[in-house]
């Protein structure tokens, strides 16, 4: 395959970092192992239908902050389509837990509306690194479950929404019964945690199934006919909805009003006074309509109690999400026996993961931290691309102070920077520089950059640095594994579950650093690897850097112009992104 460049989701960060292989060997514990084996078949007696059933342990999957194991146990909906009549469960349990008769809290988690399980695996995973069990599995008809087209094709059928949403009430019922079964959890003490589509069907499911003690809500809100009728990801079902008759369409909205947080409010109103409801939302949010939160938290008593995040939308919340682990973390964990309440553990010695989440840090604090004053952050990379080599150096000074200089095989140098005025040296060598305008201060060189494409860099640097706070998320997109250690190298690889992308980043550290200075990708057509040959963050300079080459050619330009020009060159690379 060709390597193909983007900007990075949640998602396709995930499937970029995901590693090697998955651990199909006995669990591990610290105490006495529990009843968990590939192959095992157990069974559930107590059941909310009172129908008995079984679940299958098909691997076990051991991470550095928890254990997963991978189930199988049938919907409690039979439909015509076979696959999805059976649930495949993550089961993400603490490596402390044992056969003892200690009992835990633990927790279900749903989705996102596109079926993404990234998310909730994060939040599933910190749970178990706190001592807290939890379940994720994919909603009726999403994933190994439905269509590719899961998530599309529920929303261009009322019906079939409808009726997914009502399943998905039954399953979470289902898995109540499963963690009910398990001798390590704590019957009296399940809660449910969902994000956005999921926070939605989490809060209707607490309020039909009494046994969920505990409900953890993050981007949720009731009032389903107004998010439907306003939402952009809503329009396949909001475009059908339109196109049926006056009766058809009130038979729609009824129904739909049914399945509505707002409508069984009163059956969970009492469990939100006592504290056992926490709601997490973004102040600006534009797929849940912020009066859309309001209602719900009014009709569940608890309007003074929302966590609000200022200056944060739907998608942009990522930016917040080890506030938010942690405040989950922190709800579900209070359940906890005194004696079983920890923070994560620190070792002397820098893990796999810990040093993966290092690197990201290192790298996007370039972006989010600002230099101080006489000091820059400064980034020195080679990139090998077969025989052809290209070189980046890039210093970001304080304020508005910058300088690039790339070179590139067959292309000569190109340099660019700013001071007290921007500059541009061509490959000519002739350098252009701005003039004074009406002795206006430097401007951001990124004045005219299309602002959709700085939101989405922001967004995607922001997503992958809230992250990196977090080992214990970070942790549930990557496998890491960690070839033998050499004199002075330490090599870890990371590579992609997707089987129609197989990439593998390999990475090679200083046996003392927490930049790697070779990064190969492996996997594309291409040999390539990159040198990273320094990286320094907050670092003394001299405000002479930010100048251009004394010995070239100069000619004075608008100041305006160049502007343009910087803005127009990252426009257009950016438009040849896919």
């Amino acid at each position: 395959m060709k390597l193909r460049c983007g900007i990075l989701s949640v998602a396709s960060l995930g499937c970029l970092l995901a590693a090697l292989g998955t651990c199909e060997i006995a669990v591990g514990f610290e105490g006495e192992p529990l009843n968990l084996v590939p192959g095992q078949v157990l069974s559930v007696q107590d059941t909310f239908d009172g129908k008995p059933f079984t679940y299958e342990v098909v691997e076990i999957e051991v991470k550095e902050h928890c254990l997963v194991a991978h189930l199988r146990y049938p919907s409690p909906v039979v439909c015509d389509l076979p696959q999805n009549n059976i649930i495949p469960v993550e089961y993400y349990l603490p490596k402390s837990v044992t056969a003892a008769q200690v009992r835990h809290p633990a927790v279900i988690c749903l989705h996102i509306l596109d079926g993404s399980l990234e998310l909730v695996r994060m939040l599933a995973s910190v749970l178990a690194s706190r001592g807290v069990p939890a379940i994720v599995f994919p909603l009726p008809y999403y994933g190994p479950r439905g269509a590719s087209d899961g998530p599309y094709r529920i929303l261009g059928d009322p019906q079939r929404f409808i009726a997914v949403l009502e399943q998905a009430f039954l399953e979470v019922r289902r898995g109540v019964d499963f963690l009910a079964s398990r001798p390590e959890v704590d019957p009296q003490h399940i809660g449910v945690a969902g994000i956005s589509l999921g926070a939605i069907i989490a809060a209707s499911a607490a309020e039909r199934e009494p046994r969920v003690y505990k409900a953890g809500l993050i981007l949720a809100g009731g009032n389903l006919r107004q998010i439907v009728e306003t939402a952009r990801e809503a329009a396949p079902l909001r475009h059908f909805i339109a196109s049926l008759g006056d009766e058809q369409r009130d038979v729609i909205w009824k129904t739909l009003g049914e399945v509505d947080p707002l409508s069984h409010a009163n059956s969970l109103k009492d469990r939100a006074q006592q504290g056992q409801v926490l709601m997490i939302n973004a102040a600006e949010d534009e797929v849940i309509p912020r009066i859309c939160t309001e209602q719900l938290a009014e009709a569940l008593g608890i309007s003074e109690r929302v966590v609000w995040l200022p200056d944060l939308g739907h998608y942009t919340a990522i930016a917040a999400l080890p506030r938010i682990l942690d405040r989950m973390v922190v709800f579900f964990a209070s359940d906890l026996p005194s004696d079983l309440r920890t923070e994560e553990s620190l070792s002397e010695t820098t893990t796999p993961l810990q040093l993966i989440s290092n690197t990201i840090q290192q790298l996007t604090a370039f972006y989010l931290r600002e230099p101080s004053e006489n000091c820059a952050h400064i980034g020195q990379i080679k990139v090998h691309i077969d025989r052809d080599e290209y070189s980046l150096l890039l210093i970001r000074g304080h304020g508005q102070r910058f300088r690039i200089e790339a070179r590139a095989s067959g292309f000569g140098q190109f340099m660019l920077g700013q001071r007290d005025y921007p500059w541009l040296m061509a490959r000519s060598g002739l350098v252009f520089v701005g003039e004074p305008e009406a002795s206006k201060e430097p401007q951001s060189p990124l004045v005219f950059v299309n602002s959709s494409i700085l939101e989405r860099a922001r967004f995607a640097i922001l997503a992958i640095s809230g992250l990196s706070a977090s080992p214990a998320a970070l942790e549930a997109l990557i496998r890491i594994k960690e070839e033998k250690q050499e004199a002075e190298t330490r090599t870890i690889v990371v590579s992609t579950t997707d089987a129609k992308n197989p990439l593998a980043l390999r990475l090679e550290y200083p046996t003392s650093g927490s930049i790697p200075h070779v990064v190969r990708l492996e996997g594309v057509e291409q040999q390539i690897h990159v040198e990273i040959a320094g990286w320094q963050i907050d670092t003394p300079v001299s405000a002479q850097v930010f100048v251009p080459p004394s010995d070239k050619p100069k000619k004075a330009v608008s100041r305006s112009d160049l502007y343009r020009m910087y803005g127009a060159v990252i426009n257009f690379l950016a438009e040849m992104v896919p």
